[in-house]
């Protein structure tokens, strides 16, 4: 191993923590896998978003940092961080520190988006619920997409085989002890004599001295690996959604390639792109209108679309709720 500081026991202990703890997220994604996929997954939109996504053959996934509801992932992130607060106050002095200073640096966005770049394009194995067609299409005015599962997550994961570092798809489970006790055994991983960095200098610019500062490369990769865990997770209070999610994740050497910027008033959000026509040309089923669209001029404009720029046929079915937008 290339030197990086004089105490090679810490830099190797550093490498073991960083691949325990992945092996640790790991092993719970691959037990996600086994469970059977529901047959097919909806992505709900507006009429801009169905038009776009026929049109280009693309699905956005968007920075975690940049979704509608930033409470999604503080979620996830305050679980992580009161449990090594919970541990710390169990613990060593040194322990408590670090559960100190890893708060403290989650607290601020920057860290984070520099540390890894995670983006995800969310679907659900409900077709026709009234929540997301408020939330996500329009209020109800949209569509929902319904893809066969199966091709689209083959085509999703293979695809990044070959262009991106990592990618998968799986359920959410909605269940915050489970969360609570993945990320307490990735804690658990850090060895004692690592906790004892925590009494290091933290520089001014901590993301420039990931290879160079101790205390730093365990920070950020204890931050990572806190909110990888997160990402399988959502509050109950979603259950109701049966969230289906494709992730991408990117390291701490940058952005990623193809990365974009679209607009949002008063800001711009990062995003990626998934050719899925290309990855999966025959993985779009069905078409879904809002409980709220008129039915005939949204089926319409949904059959035109198709026209256009879909070579298959794909059925077009309404919503069965009865809902009125105001």
């Amino acid at each position: 191993m290339i030197s990086k500081h004089p105490n090679q026991d810490i830099w190797h202990g550093l490498d073991m923590f960083r691949s325990e703890a992945e092996q640790i997220i790991k092993s719970f994604g691959e037990n996600l896998a086994m469970q059977k996929p529901p047959p097919i997954i909806y992505h709900y939109t507006s009429d801009v978003g169905l038009r776009g996504i026929l049109e280009t053959g693309q699905l956005w996934l968007t920075d975690i940092l940049q979704l509608n509801d930033p409470s999604e992932l503080n979620h996830g992130l305050s679980i992580g961080i009161n449990v090594l607060k919970s541990m710390g106050a169990d613990g060593s002095p040194k322990l408590k520190k670090f559960a100190q200073l890893l708060a403290a640096l989650a607290q601020g966005k920057e860290l984070i988006q520099e540390s890894a770049y995670f983006f995800v394009c969310s679907f659900s194995s409900s077709g026709d619920d009234l929540g997301q067609w408020r939330a996500y299409a329009d209020n109800g005015r949209g569509y929902a997409l319904g893809f066969d599962t199966t091709a689209l997550e083959h085509g999703f994961t293979k695809d990044g085989t070959t262009t991106h570092p990592y990618a998968a798809a799986f359920p959410i489970s909605y269940k915050d002890a489970e969360l609570a006790e993945i990320q307490r055994q990735i804690f658990e991983k850090i060895p004692a004599d690592l906790i004892s960095l925590s009494h290091g200098n933290l520089q001014n610019s901590p993301i420039a001295s990931y290879q160079t500062n101790p205390l730093i490369r365990l920070l950020v990769d204890t931050l990572t690996n806190t909110i990888h865990a997160a990402l399988f997770f959502k509050h109950e209070a979603y259950d109701n959604e049966k969230e289906y999610r494709f992730l991408r994740m990117y390291g701490v050497d940058g952005p990623p390639l193809g990365m974009k910027l679209r607009a949002r008033p008063y800001s711009s959000i990062r995003y990626t792109e998934f050719d899925w026509r290309s990855a999966a040309s025959n993985a779009l089923k069905k078409i879904v209108v809002g409980p709220a669209a008129d039915y005939k001029k949204a089926a319409q404009f949904a059959t035109d679309c198709l026209r256009w720029f879909h070579p298959e046929t794909v059925p077009i079915t309404c919503s069965a709720i009865p809902y009125r937008a105001l």
